[in-house]
């Protein structure tokens, strides 16, 4: 029953940062208060570690009632995706779904929302210095945020170790 009571609590908690994000996208740059309003996002949704785009279901379906466009993708050797954990060489390829995501907006001046959880952080920070231009915020949810100390390579050893002894 607590377990219960406390996943409850982070979902309240994790949509009211949603809510929070809204409002500052929705205000920044804009002149009127009647286009901020009406203005919709597009959510690209990045899972984390051992997780899949089902994992935000519960996301998609409060954003898309909010009328919000919303993306929410498996990344490689995750979910649906078909290459296998092995078959990665970096994590570049990892990352290709986003990329490949982010290569085909072509609308001028079409930014997206990314949302990254965990490993998915590692994921957007690529994205964000890939394209910077089709990116409006990004939101890291309990995610990798890459630094000084902490950068992409240390956490893909870290990601390989985890496979070796877990999965392997």
């Amino acid at each position: 029953m607590e377990q219960a009571k406390n996943k409850h609590h982070q979902t309240r908690v994790f949509i009211l940062f949603l809510i929070i994000i809204l409002y500052l996208t929705s205000t920044s740059g804009s002149s009127s208060p009647e286009t901020s309003q009406n203005r919709k996002h597009h959510f690209v949704l990045v899972h984390g570690a051992c997780h899949g785009a089902w994992s935000w279901y519960k996301v998609i379906t409060l954003l898309k009632s909010w009328g919000h466009n919303v993306t929410a993708l498996d990344l490689a050797a995750s979910g649906v995706n078909q290459k296998q954990a092995l078959e990665l060489n970096s994590i570049s390829e990892y990352f290709e779904p986003l990329t490949e995501f982010m290569n085909s907006l072509v609308g001028e001046g079409e930014r997206v929302v990314l949302v990254g959880h965990s490993l998915g952080g590692l994921a957007i920070t690529y994205a964000m210095e890939h394209f910077p231009h089709k990116i409006s915020v990004a939101v890291f949810v309990t995610a990798f945020m890459p630094g000084p100390t902490l950068n992409v390579s240390v956490v893909y050893q870290m990601v390989k170790l985890f496979f070796f002894v877990f999965v392997v």
